[in-house]
């Protein structure tokens, strides 16, 4: 008996060692995503890329954007764990340079309409006084994890009742995803700042439903699209519109009250965007040369949390704060705020605006201009792809 269980105890020692040999080995070859480094950097070199990128390959191609994303990848070029710099120029290179925009803001201020958020608080101090779960650990979050109210009833009524916001706000149909929530963050709690998943979180909103009494105010971090750091403080009710796969965002203050609480709401296009996803593009952007080990020190050191990011040697760990623009709402209902200080319209006429074709995109997309050469049918049946919401659609 004591034989065997010498064997047994031998054969699993043996197993973890090999196992870890291996992937000791397969992590200093650079084996990433499924293909060999070899691979990934072929691919990289068939799509004609260079390093750095050229300034036209920054999405917008603005000034304040492009010298934001120049320093940022520097910051990544510097991050001493191999895994970290990889997972940072992927983050870096998808938002800074792959992804589009698809608004001309980026983000904006709205309000929900006051009969929705009175139901959402109310079944948040229910949920408080009954006693709330603890969310799953989430890398993006510091300790002590958040507390959460289950209520579908109440998040499907956010998706049914809000769809249309966003629509109007992006200008296309869109895709519901998830509204998830309630989340509710605690004391001392710092979210990271981060992007959210390209595939599928595009277009988003978060709608702030309540905070406890002892609260103090928490804004949110986000980044223009012209390289301008936001620090936005919501009130109860307040909705925010952004592209949360393309403009970095997070709370990297520490927050000071018991309980903070919102839902968030995620989007993709409805047209085209999803079956032409391209899920290797940021790791084929990824540079030859990532593997090197840094050879200077002189930018702000960038921290990785999993896929997020964190300046540990700054103010409020995230140097931008100093700098921030600070505003607040709240919001109007019916309008939305851009952060250069002008103020749009959430046009009603566009609730009633859509598309009855999955293809009116691609259709007005073409060089053939189909949406003027075939404008009887594009205008009754692709409205909201030509542009043409504001014209009277009496026959729609």
């Amino acid at each position: 008996m004591m034989k065997t269980t010498t064997n047994n105890t031998i054969f699993w020692v043996m197993t973890t060692v090999v196992f870890f040999v291996l992937l000791i080995v397969a992590r200093s070859t650079g084996s990433v995503h499924g293909r060999s480094e070899e691979e990934r950097v072929n691919s990289y070199h068939a799509m004609n890329y260079t390093w750095p990128p050229q300034n036209s390959e920054f999405i917008p191609n603005t000034r304040g954007w492009r010298k934001l994303y120049e320093h940022r990848l520097r910051q990544v070029a510097e991050i001493e764990d191999r895994t970290d710099r990889f997972e940072g120029f992927a983050q870096v290179l998808s938002s800074g340079v792959l992804q589009k925009n698809f608004t001309e803001h980026g983000f904006g201020l709205a309000r929900a309409p006051e009969s929705l958020t009175a139901d959402l608080r109310r079944a948040i101090h229910e949920g408080v006084e009954r006693g709330p779960r603890l969310e799953s650990h989430i890398n993006a979050i510091t300790e002590p994890r958040p507390w959460f109210i289950d209520r579908p009833d109440l998040t499907k009524r956010v998706l049914r009742e809000l769809h249309d916001l966003p629509e109007i706000w992006a200008g296309f149909p869109l895709t519901p995803v998830t509204a998830y929530g309630f989340r509710l963050y605690r004391n001392t709690s710092r979210l990271h700042v981060h992007v959210d998943k390209t595939q599928t979180h595009v277009i988003s909103f978060i709608l702030h439903i309540d905070s406890s009494d002892d609260s103090s105010p928490w804004p949110i971090l986000i980044e223009d699209l012209n390289g301008n750091t936001h620090e936005v403080t919501l009130t109860s009710g307040d909705l925010l519109f952004y592209e949360s796969s393309k403009l970095f965002h997070g709370r990297p203050r520490p927050f000071n009250g018991s309980w903070y609480s919102s839902v968030f709401v995620h989007y993709y296009p409805t047209h085209g965007y999803k079956s032409n996803f391209d899920n290797l593009a940021k790791v084929n952007r990824i540079p030859p040369e990532w593997a090197n080990e840094p050879t200077t020190q002189y930018e702000i050191p960038l921290q990785m949390h999993g896929t997020t990011l964190e300046e540990p040697l700054c103010p409020n760990y995230w140097c931008n704060t100093k700098y921030s623009k600070k505003w607040s709402g709240p919001g109007e209902e019916g309008y939305v705020f851009n952060p250069d200080g002008t103020k749009s319209i959430l046009d009603p006429i566009l609730i009633q605006c859509k598309d009855k074709e999955e293809q009116c995109k691609e259709w007005a997309g073409w060089n053939s201009n189909e949406c003027e050469t075939n404008s009887v049918y594009m205008h009754s049946y692709c409205p909201r792809s030509c542009n043409v919401c504001h014209e009277s659609h009496d026959e729609l």
